[in-house]
């Protein structure tokens, strides 16, 4: 499986298409031939985050732009698609966590308070609106604080999703 795993790789990640060319025909005799299938994908790279254009994802801009100005501390709401459900958080607060996809390719962790808020019944794939404070990481930024506030210094966050808000 190694071999698979390495080939699907350097397909993915050929540079020319005299490099895809050499891939394929690589893969076609070790039997592998159906990864031929994903070669629409070679031609497409990773998107660096500034080549995004904000405006064409209005309800991802806030967090898109906070992302490329490696902001920390402001509020955001976004809608965006459940990408993976991890395991909760259960240091000290007990957190609920996920990560939602952006439309840059990058993730974001979400760390709702189930202690202060309603846990949400989320599936991958879901579409969630969420309002909270993001922080910017190396990693794509967390959004947390989705939850009520309980101090007249922060402003309340919510998780809104199939018609219900949890907050």
């Amino acid at each position: 499986m190694p071999d698979l795993k390495s080939g699907l790789h350097r397909l993915l990640t050929a540079r020319t298409s005299e490099s895809r060319r050499r891939l394929q025909r690589n893969l076609v005799r070790t039997g592998f031939a159906w990864l031929l299938l994903l070669l629409p994908l070679s031609s497409c790279s990773s998107q660096n985050m500034s080549s995004v254009d904000t405006r064409a994802y209005p309800g991802q801009s806030e967090v898109l732009e906070a992302q490329q100005q490696g902001l920390k501390r402001v509020e955001v709401t976004i809608d965006a698609q459940v990408y993976k459900l991890l395991r909760d958080d259960t240091e000290g607060l007990p957190h609920q966590r996920f990560l939602i996809g952006l439309a840059n390719g990058t993730t974001v962790l979400i760390a709702h308070d189930t202690k202060m808020a309603p846990r949400v019944p989320l599936n991958k794939g879901d579409w969630v609106r969420i309002h909270g404070e993001y922080i910017w990481t190396e990693k794509g930024g967390v959004i947390h604080w989705t939850h009520h506030t309980d101090t007249p210094r922060h402003e309340g966050g919510w998780i809104d999703y199939n018609g219900l808000r949890y907050q």
